[in-house]
């Protein structure tokens, strides 16, 4: 009878595991560091891998030693773009993956996709930074562009925008450039230098779109260019203090041809940036962090996710990162 009781108290005590395993008992689990698969180093010179993995090494070390995962596995690995000839720089990330415990048949399981995670990169930029576009294929804008203006923050630089996640969510990505000096990479382009550019490629593009149109339509669209330049002819004459300021620009709804400026919290603006040479060492090998971007993304809606992106970040030494810079 003794062992009979035994058991059944064993038995239940399963059950009332078992019946334990809920989406809040799965999101408080206490997390794992797992590698994941290595990033591919085709066509990398072996010198440069290792000293690339060196420093994602490093920002491994660095982020485990602050972060400890919560409801979720850290599935972290290195990636190596190949060498471009015609960039001062390589490419290179740190990655952390956040595969979330749910719950399937009373136990906790490992998510195999995620929408939350952690990138630190060298050298790479979300926008075009180191060229100007091909003169035989403009953007409309006349230059490269961001979606947003960063603004100064301990020391960094700090973008944060709506980022879409699939399957219809959407959440929010944090970004944050960390510089010499505080410096950037890229530099902005005035208003100024956008009219010019943007009256140039009205005066080209005239001719080519009367002479492609239907002969009904012709004198139209030679009026609606000539629309546009004089526009941009009274814009041309605004003060210099004004005209030397950045261009942050949208597409004129009501007018095909033209640009209105705006303002950075404008959800359809777009900040005009091009190359900033002068930033970059030139005596440091390629494979040199010559800035760094961290960037978290993921839905800041669903309490894990959102603990995850807020834990992660707020004990990663900025300045440790900042320190990797130029070596």
């Amino acid at each position: 009878m003794k062992y009979l009781i035994i058991f059944c108290l064993f038995f239940a005590s399963l059950r009332i595991s078992a019946q334990d395993c809920t989406q809040a008992s799965a999101a408080q689990k206490p997390g794992t560091w797992k590698e994941g698969m290595k990033g591919s180093v085709l066509n990398v010179p072996p010198a440069d891998v290792e000293k690339e993995s060196k420093v994602v090494a490093a920002i491994h070390l660095l982020v485990k030693s602050k972060y400890t995962p919560i409801g979720v596995v850290a599935s972290y690995n290195g990636s190596y773009d190949r060498p471009y000839p015609e960039l001062p720089v390589n490419y290179y990330n740190y990655n952390v993956y956040f595969m979330h415990y749910y719950c399937k048949d009373n136990v906790i399981k490992t998510n195999s996709e995620t929408s939350t995670s952690l990138t630190i990169s060298a050298n790479r930029f979300g926008a075009e930074i180191y060229g100007k576009p091909d003169e035989n294929n403009l953007p409309p804008e006349g230059f490269y562009n961001m979606k947003r203006m960063p603004v100064e923050k301990d020391g960094a630089f700090y973008f944060e925008e709506d980022a879409g996640l699939g399957f219809g969510l959407t959440g929010k990505s944090r970004t944050w450039l960390i510089t010499y000096d505080k410096k950037l990479p890229f530099t902005y382009v005035t208003k100024k230098e956008f009219l010019e550019k943007q009256k140039n490629m009205l005066i080209l593009a005239m001719p080519k779109a009367i002479e492609g149109s239907n002969a009904n339509y012709k004198a139209k669209i030679e009026q609606d260019f000539k629309k546009a330049l004089e526009k941009l002819e009274t814009l041309m004459k605004m003060p210099s203090g004004e005209s030397d300021q950045p261009a942050i620009v949208k597409q004129d709804t009501h007018d095909y041809l033209s640009f209105l400026f705006t303002t950075n919290d404008d959800p359809f603006a777009r900040v005009l940036i091009k190359p900033n040479p002068g930033y970059f060492n030139s005596k440091l090998p390629k494979s040199s962090p010559q800035f760094i971007i961290v960037n978290v993304i993921g839905n800041d809606k669903e309490p894990v996710a959102a603990k995850v992106m807020t834990d992660v970040i707020k004990d990663l030494d900025f300045t440790a990162l900042r320190n990797m810079l130029g070596k």
